[in-house]
C-alpha cells in the first residue's frame, strides 16, 4: 500500500470527538422531548395579584366608603343557575326552568340586573 498515510492519530481523534457530540446531541433532544411532554401536563403558574395598598386610619367624622350592595335576581320557582362566567366588567349567570332559559347580566359595581338574553322553552 504505496501512498496512503500512515499516520492515522488525527482522523481517529476527530472521529472519536464527533462520536461523543453525537451522543451528547442525541440526550438533550431526548431530554428537552421528555421534559416538554411534562411540562404540558403540569398545572399553569397563576401570578400572584397585587396587593392593595393599607387603607389610612379613620379619624374624627370621616365617613368610611359604604361596600357595594348585594346583588340580587330573583329566580322563578323551579329555575336554577346553571352556569356563571365573566363577561368584560359584568358577572353573565346562566338561569336555566322550566320556562326556558336566560342569561342574567350583574353589574357588581352598582347592583344592577340586566337580562342578557331569553329563550322560550
Amino acid at each position: 500500500m504505496q501512498g496512503q498515510p500512515q499516520d492515522l492519530r488525527g482522523l481517529k481523534a476527530v472521529v472519536g470527538i464527533m462520536g461523543v457530540l453525537i451522543i451528547i446531541g442525541t440526550t438533550v433532544v431526548v431530554g428537552t422531548v421528555i421534559h416538554r411532554l411534562y411540562a404540558r401536563f403540569a398545572a399553569p403558574s397563576i401570578p400572584a395579584a397585587p396587593l392593595a395598598a393599607p387603607m389610612a386610619p379613620v379619624a374624627g367624622n370621616a365617613v368610611m366608603p359604604a361596600a357595594p350592595a348585594a346583588v340580587a335576581a330573583e329566580l322563578a320557582p323551579g329555575e336554577h343557575i346553571a352556569g356563571i362566567a365573566a363577561a368584560g366588567p359584568d358577572v353573565a349567570v346562566w338561569v336555566s326552568g322550566p320556562k326556558g332559559e336566560r342569561v342574567l347580566l350583574l353589574d357588581p359595581a352598582n347592583g344592577t340586573v340586566r337580562v342578557g338574553l331569553q329563550t322560550a322553552p
